[in-house]
């Protein structure tokens, strides 16, 4: 029995150290299949961690885009604002002038009309050298003085001055009246006529403004909605377009997005 002990004890320590070493190399081998399967679920808790911050850094960094771009819109919906109404204006001032071409038009052919009835009457040539020089003073002054009011262009001045296309001194001043007004009523005519013209340009170019404005008036209201709502998505630290539509938006700019 002694001796049995006595081989226990003697036998003890190497048990004792087999069983560590077996116990060692469970633990190294559990730690090998476990580190790897840690070291995932740490990385992953990690990202997971990382992802509001990163989204954060995107919703701010979309929020300030949106904003200086709707900054930029608005400053050129102003500006569009201000050119349609000077086109507007524009377009205010030539139809003024039209109407004022038309009036003279209109009393140059009421005085070509007169000096044409007066001409039914008989003429008489000139008496003399001194009334042809006479007659010839008066169409100089009568030529000059239509082409100040704008009646006679130059050349048609100078035509008559050189005696050119049928002016002839020696006429009786009603024929030399009665062309005079057949003529400034042609040039009426066409400057009328060129008023006109003018102001069919200057209306299409006033509507092109007006619409222009119009479009970037919309824009710029649908760019403040999509500022607000990245803002808004920033502060909650949501997606933009779950943001509602009524959240600090006017309510002109809210009929505006339910319309588009």
């Amino acid at each position: 029995m002694e001796t049995a002990l006595h081989d226990l004890s003697r036998g003890m320590p190497y048990a004792l150290t087999i069983w560590l070493i077996l116990v060692t190399l469970i633990i190294a081998g559990c730690a090998v299949m476990v580190v790897p399967a840690l070291t995932h679920w740490y990385r992953q808790m990690k990202q997971r961690a990382e992802v509001p911050r990163l989204r954060r850094v995107q919703l701010a960094a979309e929020a300030a885009d949106l904003c200086r771009y709707a900054e930029e819109v608005a400053v050129a919906a102003a500006r569009s604002a201000v050119t349609a109404h000077r086109r507007e204006g524009e377009w205010v001032a030539v139809c003024r002038a039209r109407a004022a071409a038309f009036q003279a038009f209109a009393d140059a052919d009421a005085a070509a009309v007169r000096c044409a009835e007066a001409q039914a009457f008989p003429l008489t040539g000139p008496r003399g050298a001194e009334e042809r020089r006479a007659r010839e003073r008066y169409l100089h002054r009568a030529a000059t003085e239509a082409y100040r009011r704008g009646e006679l262009d130059v050349s048609d001045l100078r035509d008559i001055l050189a005696r050119r296309n049928g002016w002839a001194p020696h006429r009786h001043p009603a024929d030399h009246e009665a062309a005079l007004r057949r003529l400034a009523r042609t040039r009426r005519l066409a400057a009328y006529r060129a008023v006109v013209e003018i102001e069919r340009t200057t209306r299409q170019h006033a509507d092109l403004a007006a619409a222009a404005a119009q479009n970037l008036a919309v824009e710029a209201r649908q760019a403040r909605i999509r500022a607000r709502r990245a803002t808004a998505a920033l502060g909650a630290g949501i997606r933009p377009d779950r943001v509602p539509v009524t959240v600090a938006v006017d309510p002109a700019d809210t009929a505006v997005i339910v319309m588009s």
